[in-house]
């Protein structure tokens, strides 16, 4: 499995934790759409920083029995630090993928024409 798989993994891995906490603390099933972007906008600004220390940990236990594979804490800053360089995509990358998914739950398929 590539490294960058493995961060893209991690990422929705995370990402979906911690929708699935928001919804159940706020007791909801979904996070109404005029919401969205307030939630991702102060969620994202909170655990910045923590995802990436999440990421990190988690690759090296993933590669613990395979240390040779381990491509290097700089190699795994240096593509954080891509992903996490436009903060506005990664937020307009979270919106979309939250109304997709709350969008099959409401109707049980996905529709990138209702997005726009």
């Amino acid at each position: 499995m590539s490294l960058q798989k493995n961060i893209k993994d991690l990422i929705f891995f995370y990402v979906k934790t911690n929708y699935n906490e928001y919804l159940k603390d706020k007791e909801i099933k979904i996070i109404p759409e005029e919401e969205i972007d307030s939630v991702i906008n102060s969620l994202y600004d909170e655990r910045k920083d923590h995802i990436k220390k999440f990421i990190n940990e988690s690759l090296k236990t993933l590669y613990e029995t395979k240390p040779n594979e381990y491509p290097g804490e700089q190699t795994v800053a240096n593509i954080l630090l891509n992903i996490f360089q436009d903060d506005n995509l990664c937020k307009n990358r979270l919106n979309i993928e939250i109304k997709l998914h709350q969008q099959k739950i409401r109707s049980g398929h996905n529709d990138y024409l209702e997005l726009l």
